[in-house]
């Protein structure tokens, strides 16, 4: 998948899943404390992401990542890289 719009649209698709809330609130600028407030609620929509994406994020990875368009973009990074 190499369009960066198509692979934002899933993983944000996906996330709404997980996390179980509306899509209209899961956008490049959302905060990802403000839709996830436990960190194992974090790492269980992590691996789902791995998982459907094919891709591996360590908690390194993860470090920086702060909102749905910084996970979007490590997401789409891996994926070039794989």
């Amino acid at each position: 998948m190499s369009d960066p719009n198509l692979l934002g649209q899933q993983v944000k698709k996906r996330i709404s899943e997980v996390l179980r809330v509306p899509a209209a609130r899961v956008q490049d600028e959302t905060a990802l404390a403000d839709l996830v407030t436990e960190s194992f609620v974090l790492v269980e929509m992590a691996i789902e992401l791995q998982e459907d994406l094919g891709v591996r994020l360590s908690q390194d990875d993860l470090k920086g990542v702060r909102t749905v368009g910084d996970l979007v973009a490590l997401i789409g990074t891996k994926r070039r890289a794989a």
